[in-house]
């Protein structure tokens, strides 16, 4: 007998933040009975996997790419991050058209893009099933309540703040032209259908379901928002129950007060062993208690100085919903994952951006009173960061991070995200 099941199929590009929680999406998505497909770059095959999905990755390594010395510099500054789309645009065309036929041999029943993968919108068009766009940020559904969260944009107030939307989809769409230059003529008659490939595809009448995946205690909803914009709550990872964490680690945790977290994820620092020596000396001021997370190259592993031994841990990485629970407060980059999962589990942060959608979370988490004023990273001095610690342990912020896991636990989340889309793949 054929396979009954709704085939949902699910493309992703970027870093370890831009594709767990489609990992947790997908793993809900299969438990209520979907047959899952993920398409990402190469590296995450194993994590998809374990969820329950299928992966088809494509010829891309975020990991490897973002260790490369030009790349390492471009993402320190809007010129330069144009400066890297550009020399890295043959590998992006061979994305998409990977991409183009992935969706088309799989031939699924409904899909589901983040913004890096629009193309799936194209191949909504062509199978005539729904395309669903999907944010981790708000980027997609223009309002007055505040700006485009990129490039670290002030409020401007609400006309200004609406019309940033609308030069943020100009810039995306002068992409996505250079982009499908490739699908020219294999997909010419989709690429010629009105509307925008941003919007995702819905074969019936009425606009795509457009998946806004953040939570609302950091970003109550706009009363302007259109309809089909559903703000679902952020995509989580259930806690790993399987997961062992090496003794010396435990034996650290167990042996004093809870301490802070500092960890810049899969955003590689312009230079590691400076951020590294920053971070320690204000350790050393502040005389707390800390768990250091390399990650991709956001601190560089060396030895620590004396004094600092007993009250500091080095470690490469650990599940941040296992280990954040089990800390004071969280330091880290700014990235939406890491901001949502400190506050799940009511742990105040200070917020260090580099670019992108960095400084909105840390504007959120401090306008929320759930951290101090964020950092910019550049900007780190060891005196600052020191002062900037010391402002973490104020006993409101934990307070008010209490108070913003309290509306994530409420929030549809995965599971509820899981639910609404099947209807929507088996009623088309």
């Amino acid at each position: 007998m054929p396979d009954a099941r709704p085939k949902i199929l699910i493309a992703t590009l970027g870093t370890r933040g831009d594709v767990q929680p489609y990992v947790a999406l997908a793993q809900e998505l299969a438990l209520q009975g979907a047959d899952v497909v993920l398409s990402t770059g190469e590296g995450f095959e194993d994590m998809i996997e374990r969820a329950g999905a299928r992966a088809r990755p494509v010829p891309v390594n975020y990991q490897t790419l973002l260790q490369q010395e030009d790349i390492r510099a471009a993402l320190h500054s809007l010129k330069g991050m144009i400066r890297a789309a550009r020399q890295n645009i043959v590998l992006q065309r061979e994305i998409v058209k990977e991409l183009w036929q992935i969706g088309l041999e799989e031939k699924p029943d409904l899909i589901l893009f983040n913004l890096k993968a629009t193309v799936m919108t194209l191949v909504g068009r062509r199978l005539g099933v729904p395309a669903l766009p999907t944010s981790l940020q708000p980027v997609l559904a223009a309002t007055g309540d505040f700006p485009l969260a990129l490039f670290g944009l002030p409020d401007m107030g609400a006309f200004l703040n609406r019309r940033s939307f609308g030069f943020g989809r100009l810039l995306m769409k002068a992409g996505l032209g250079s982009l499908f230059r490739p699908l020219k003529q294999d997909a010419a008659a989709e690429l010629s259908m009105p509307g925008s490939t941003i919007d995702g595809f819905q074969p019936t009448s009425g606009k795509a379901l457009s998946l806004q995946a953040f939570s609302r205690a950091l970003v109550p909803t706009p009363a302007d928002w259109s309809a089909e914009f559903w703000q679902c709550g952020y995509w989580f990872t259930p806690s790993p129950a399987d997961y062992a964490p090496p003794d010396d680690l435990r034996q650290f945790l167990a042996a004093g007060a809870p301490p802070v977290y500092l960890g810049f994820g899969s955003m590689p620092s312009k230079n590691p062993e400076d951020l590294t020596k920053t971070v320690l000396a204000a350790l050393l001021q502040t005389g707390q208690r800390a768990v250091l997370a390399t990650g991709w190259g956001g601190l560089a592993r060396e030895a620590l100085p004396s004094g600092l031994s007993g009250n500091v841990f080095l470690i490469d990485k650990a599940p941040h919903s296992w280990l954040f629970p089990q800390c004071s407060g969280v330091v880290h980059h700014g990235g939406a994952g890491t901001t949502h999962e400190a506050l799940r589990w009511g742990r105040p942060s200070l917020v260090c951006p580099v670019f992108g959608d960095q400084p909105f979370w840390g504007q959120r988490v401090h306008g929320i009173g759930a951290g101090p004023e964020p950092v910019a990273q550049k900007k780190l001095t060891p005196d600052g960061l020191a002062r900037a610690l010391k402002a973490l342990e104020h006993p409101d912020h934990a307070v008010a991070a209490g108070k913003a896991a309290e509306v994530m636990g409420n929030e549809p989340g995965a599971k509820g995200a899981a639910a609404r889309i099947l209807t929507l793949a088996t009623t088309g």
